[in-house]
């Protein structure tokens, strides 16, 4: 199936256009939320728990449509949308005839967000919907506003995510919401990079600075609290620190981003780029300010 074809099934969808009505404001955030599981439970009906025809069905669609509508909004236009997620994600879907939480995949309806962790995945790789680098200065423009505003979504999805650390006896408690990974890959492109002020202009700056902006409060706790990935999770250094051992979040590496949107600033000319890494820089401040 092709990019349009997959584009015109996913608007065709009603999970599609219950969340068109919530970004329209024609519905409540909850009151689609409701529609969803209505949604889910009739396909339970006809089709049991297969997880292609019955219930899985609606939840791969919500998350085909909720990944499309975050590449078309600009990031002032997602809050309804991260209420609608972190809304549903708190939602436990029952089988009246086990009593129950159905399960697609192995997660749990809605608590596992099931599809949301792949299609996330495979949307962000595709850097806008071509898989070209964000970091060229080249990028299709529409290619480059998807994937910044792609990027600024999973911030202010994962600002609101509920995260829970624990000791590092403990295994850290996971949030399906939570895209902090992806920050930090995001975040490594650009200001770990040989030369951040080269890559003023380009997608992958923008992307970084909707970081710092939507969610520096829980990068920051990240920060605070040390914590770290797996190694084969990728959260290790860009090409300029290849010698640091950095597998997460570091104050060390916190003020290298902070040197490094600095410098990005001081060799920005754009007016627009430039308030981006203001706003960025700015939050960074004001996080550490509060601590």
């Amino acid at each position: 199936m092709g990019k349009e074809d997959l584009i015109r099934q996913i608007e065709n969808s009603e999970e599609f256009k219950f969340l068109d009505k919530v970004i329209k404001e024609d519905i409540t955030p909850q009151n689609a939320v409701q529609e969803i599981i209505n949604i889910t439970m009739h396909a339970l009906s006809i089709h049991g728990p297969d997880k292609h025809n019955g219930v899985g069905l609606p939840d791969y669609n919500v998350s085909l449509a909720v990944m499309e509508l975050a590449q078309r909004l600009e990031s002032s236009k997602h809050t309804k949308l991260v209420e609608f997620v972190t809304h549903l994600q708190k939602q436990v879907a029952v089988d009246p005839s086990t009593n129950k939480p159905l399960r697609v995949q192995g997660d749990i309806l809605w608590t596992g967000m099931p599809s949301f962790g792949y299609t996330e995945l495979e949307t962000w790789y595709e850097f806008g919907g071509d898989y070209k680098d964000p970091w060229d200065a080249t990028l299709d423009s529409q290619q480059r506003e998807c994937w910044v505003n792609l990027n600024a979504f999973l911030a202010q999805l994962t600002q609101a995510a509920d995260i829970r650390y624990t000791p590092h006896s403990e295994e850290m408690q996971f949030s399906p919401l939570d895209k902090s990974l992806r920050a930090i890959w995001t975040i490594t492109m650009t200001l770990e990079s040989e030369h951040p002020a080269l890559l003023v202009d380009t997608a992958a700056m923008e992307a970084a600075c909707q970081w710092f902006i939507y969610a520096a409060e829980q990068l920051w706790a990240n920060v605070l609290n040390s914590r770290t990935y797996p190694e084969e999770f990728g959260a290790g250094s860009g090409k300029k620190f290849e010698e640091k051992n950095w597998t997460g979040y570091t104050r060390e590496r916190w003020g290298i981003w902070e040197d490094a949107l600095k410098e990005a600033r001081a060799e920005c000319q754009d007016q627009r780029l430039g308030k981006l890494i203001d706003d960025a820089l700015a939050s960074m401040r004001r996080v550490m300010a509060n601590q």
